[in-house]
């Protein structure tokens, strides 16, 4: 019966991943990074060259981003002085909103063609590695946990990096552990399996390659699974050291080629980008989390993050899989904790805190945990952390339905749910500029009225039918408006996305905050408030005071009157 019912979950769950992942794609505007991955794969397609935005990523993932986006033809814009003057944001928004492709068309073609490709390696690559740790029926049950992360379905679904360079840091981990359970590298026990330990070693290296070109972080990787290899080696009475080497050369030397070839044999220009980044980090960025302010960030972020935004019965699934890989012989617990650990452990010391999704190569090993110990469960009968497994499954599901369409502003019950999301963490974890759409469904069943808009994001809101005024935008692009003035509104409706609502750019974190104490009218996906201050003379008379300090000094004036009941 499992072996039926198994596979048909697993299979179910994925086509719901499909589903919903397709849903966030027709309801998201572009993120704040999107057009400018999009234009710059673009842009090293039809070039041949690398400039746009090479010292802040490496070019695969752009690539893949913009590899189905040859067939539309688009123009490439490379003799305009935005590109001439490598300006990744301007270029970036020339070449969605002025090319002979429609925007939406451009994006989603990239989003859709991505996000079917990291779900289908993902499947394979926890399928190799949960099979080859506990069986067929981990793997299904590792896969249904995956396809049923909102973390998956939302940063996958968008074209940015960070899916990248989780999937093949999955993939390579995958394939490491099979090295390690194949053949001779298996030790004492190795003599009773079949396989090609030097394929497997290949494989490592190759996808390690492959991750090193997605992401500049992964540059941890070649070294983080020579030493797992090492190690289990070492406990299980394997390879000896100097063969092992062999196999470690093999490794390395497959990453690097792959890092030259991506790199198109210009190995200085992967080192320059690496320094350049890891200066960049260095620094620092404003960042939000419960209240609290940072520029060099806190050491609880990432953990923070991970408990507000992670669904609790994946945890709990997860937890069981930690005890039971511990308690395996054959010390599965190196391939299933320590990778995803060394990764958050990392993570702690970051000075840049403005997203989960940099935690991101952590989840699939999540799903795995999750899988391994729903499988340990099932076989052993455990009926109490059963049933407090569907417990929590049927509350996780309950919140996806809650959540449909905005998976990226998924936070947990314990959290209080999306609704709540903002008063814990805002920016890429739950605003990232992308329900434009569904602001302007609302404007329109409102007779379409002018807005007055703070937006946190480089979309077009005059390209989705918003008429609009910015007011304290944050922006790497020029959001002009439609030339609406304060001074015409007959309603004096004020948009502020989360991320300026709680002023995690401006440089009085309090610009917005007297919002707080008022209802807005709506929410669009979690992220944008909508507040209606016609008749809020106290509101009416905050707005203005932002006018002022803008400069915008004949709008705050007209607002000031409307406020005293001049007009």
């Amino acid at each position: 019966m499992r072996k039926k019912i198994l596979p048909a979950i697993a299979a179910a769950a994925l086509v719901f991943h499909v589903f919903a992942g397709l849903s966030f794609i027709r309801s998201s505007s572009p993120t704040y990074d999107e057009p400018v991955h999009l234009s710059s794969g673009y842009s090293y397609w039809v070039t041949g060259h690398y400039l746009m935005n090479i010292m802040d990523h490496p070019p695969l993932g752009e690539m893949l981003s913009a590899l189905p986006v040859l067939a539309l033809k688009p123009a490439n814009f490379t003799s305009h002085p935005y590109f001439a003057n490598v300006m990744p944001y301007h270029y970036g928004d020339l070449f969605l909103y002025q090319n002979s492709v429609p925007a939406t068309r451009l994006l989603d073609t990239a989003r859709i063609f991505t996000f079917l490709l990291w779900a289908a390696l993902s499947a394979l690559f926890l399928y190799l590695i949960a099979s080859s740790l506990s069986g067929l029926p981990a793997a299904l049950l590792s896969i249904t946990v995956f396809a049923l992360m909102p973390v998956f379905i939302s940063n996958n679904a968008l074209a940015t990096t960070d899916p990248g360079a989780a999937v093949f840091f999955l993939g390579a981990v995958a394939a490491a552990c099979r090295f390690s359970r194949s053949g001779p590298a298996a030790g004492r026990r190795g003599k009773a399996r079949a396989g090609r330990p030097w394929a497997w070693a290949a494989a490592a290296g190759v996808l390690a390659g492959l991750a090193m070109v997605s992401k500049f972080s992964m540059f941890i990787l070649p070294p983080l699974l020579i030493g797992l290899w090492f190690v289990d080696a070492r406990l299980k009475g394997g390879l000896k050291p100097v063969r092992l080497a062999g196999f470690s050369l093999l490794l390395l030397a497959a990453a690097v080629l792959v890092v030259l070839f991506v790199y198109r044999f210009e190995p200085g220009l992967y080192y320059k980008g690496l320094s350049s980044t890891l200066g960049r980090l260095e620094q620092g960025r404003s960042s939000f989390a419960w209240g609290n302010y940072s520029i060099g960030g806190v050491w609880w972020y990432f953990p923070f993050a991970f408990a507000v935004k992670t669904p609790p019965a994946a945890v709990f699934l997860a937890c069981f899989g930690a005890w039971y890989s511990f308690r395996k012989p054959g010390r599965d617990w190196l391939w299933v904790i320590v990778p995803p650990a060394v990764y958050f452990a990392a993570s702690f010391g970051s000075k840049v805190q403005i997203g989960y999704r940099h935690i991101l190569p952590v989840m699939p090993f999540l799903a795995l945990a999750a899988g391994l110990g729903a499988a340990y469960i099932i076989e052993k009968r455990r009926y109490l952390p059963g049933a407090a497994a569907l417990l929590l499954l049927s509350s996780w599901g309950w919140l996806l339905y809650l959540t449909h369409p905005h998976y990226l502003a998924y936070f947990n019950e314990l959290a209080g749910g999306p609704s709540n999301g903002y008063k814990l963490l805002v920016d890429s974890n739950l605003d990232w500029g992308q329900d434009l759409p569904g602001l302007a469904r609302y404007l329109q069943s409102r007779g379409n009225p002018p807005v007055i808009f703070s937006y946190f994001g480089v979309a077009r809101p005059e390209s989705y039918g918003v008429n609009y005024t910015p007011l304290c935008p944050y922006s790497h692009t020029e959001l002009k408006g439609t030339g609406v003035s304060a001074c015409s509104l007959k309603e004096a409706l004020l948009a502020v996305s989360a991320t300026n609502l709680q002023g995690v750019y401006f440089p009085d974190r309090k610009t917005f905050s007297w919002l707080k104490e008022r209802k807005p009218v709506f929410v669009a996906g979690y992220s944008i408030f909508v507040y209606d201050l016609t008749a809020d003379k106290e509101g009416l008379d905050k707005l203005a005071a932002v006018f002022d300090r803008e400069g915008r000094n004949a709008e705050a004036d007209c607002l000031y009157a409307r406020a005293a009941g001049e007009k």
